[in-house]
């Protein structure tokens, strides 16, 4: 349930590669009904059925069976069995890490299984089929998802609370990732964030943020007993992931970018590693918002978040799992961030317009969100000036 998901086409991909029979449906096109259990051995779900305010009569059906995981509880109570597992970490950079260290894997002939949160294009999709011992898997923090893994090595990268829609607090978050680190097994290996980079990459994707995940997988490499020369080219032949910072258009000498940041912390990350990529273009940075509850217990981490930019924009809030909140608005975060040149809209359509009025005082134009923004990107692409 819930094919369409990222994570959960990654997951019905690598279960088909090793000998099971994947059916599968999605709210969006297919839609739900008892009658997909016929014969089934298993109801695999996206966490997200979970948030639904009435139980979805198919998932009802399936847990009277006793026949329901969540995609995470079925890959790593099968899919990674008798398998070395790497899992990558943390409230940043996961995804791109993921890439980078399974391409590196892939470089170094040990023929790795993959599964990520995000396109890859060289793997035609967020997972990898291999026939290697190692599997490299994006662990998620959110509804304590990455507890259901047991890996020999782990990556952490810089974490920070996010996901207050599961989260009471700091703390229990922090409950969450010690367990998540008490659940290394074999060689137990921690790799953790530290504040100097051991190495300066020549990469084609750009930022700090990247130069420091290219760190983590270069310390994984290492530690694996991979040779340098390798590592490295690997690193900096990395093209970059599907939403992350992707360059969608350079017509009428306008670059878009498509990017998948919603945390303020990622926003500025990117934001500023543009900046030091492009110091002289101007730049405008279009944000949607993610959640309710999220975007009110982030609140005051977006004073500043947008200074490396000329020109902000802020859009509807996206409704994530949570009910709308008349409380926050876009107009609090642009109060809060401080920028002088900044507009807010409710409507996406008057987003739309006043983008075709403004493309031609900017040479960047950067999409920001995890919702529905990489529409918002596509149509800005289409505007004829």
């Amino acid at each position: 349930m819930g094919i369409g998901g990222s994570g959960m086409a990654g997951v019905s991909y690598l279960a088909s590669k090793m000998g099971y029979e994947v059916t599968g449906c999605d709210l969006e096109t297919s839609g739900h009904d008892p009658i997909h259990l016929k014969n089934i051995d298993l109801l695999v779900v996206t966490p997200a059925v979970y948030f639904q305010k009435i139980k979805d009569p198919e998932l009802v059906e399936g847990e009277r069976r006793k026949i329901v995981l969540t995609w995470q509880e079925f890959l790593g109570r099968y899919l990674h069995k008798g398998k070395k597992v790497i899992c990558i970490a943390g409230t940043h950079g996961k995804s791109t890490t993921t890439a980078m260290v399974g391409k590196l894997l892939e470089d170094a002939n040990l023929d790795p299984l993959v599964n990520l949160g995000a396109n890859f294009k060289a793997w035609n999709g967020g997972a990898r089929y291999g026939k290697g011992d190692y599997f490299v898997t994006e662990a998620d923090e959110f509804f304590d998802n990455f507890l259901n893994y047991r890996p020999e090595i782990i990556i952490l990268n810089q974490v920070e609370f996010d996901h207050p829609d599961y989260f009471k607090n700091e703390e229990q978050m922090q409950e969450s990732y010690k367990k998540f680190v008490g659940n290394l097994t074999g060689k137990k290996i921690l790799i953790t964030q530290e504040k100097s980079l051991h190495k300066k990459f020549n990469l084609k994707v750009f930022g700090k943020h990247n130069q420091q995940n290219a760190n983590m997988a270069y310390l994984l490499g290492k530690k694996l007993g991979i040779k340098e020369e390798i590592i490295i080219k690997s690193l900096e032949s990395f093209p970059g992931i599907g939403r992350r910072m992707e360059l969608i258009s350079e017509a009428n000498g306008v670059k878009v970018y498509d990017d998948y940041a919603h945390h303020p912390t990622a926003i500025k990350l990117t934001l500023d590693g543009l900046r030091e990529k492009y110091p002289k273009e101007r730049i405008l940075a279009i944000i949607e918002l993610h959640g309710y509850k999220r975007t009110k217990a982030l609140l005051p981490k977006y004073k500043a978040v947008f200074d490396s930019v000329d020109g902000v924009i802020i859009g509807p809030i996206f409704k994530a799992r949570d009910e709308i909140d008349k409380t926050i608005t876009v107009e609090n975060i642009a109060k809060i961030s401080g920028h002088s040149n900044i507009q807010t809209f409710n409507s996406i359509k008057k987003l739309i317009e006043n983008c075709k009025l403004l493309i031609v005082n900017y040479d960047i134009i950067v999409v920001m969100g995890a919702g529905k923004s990489y529409l918002w990107a596509r149509q800005i692409c289409n505007l004829k000036i």
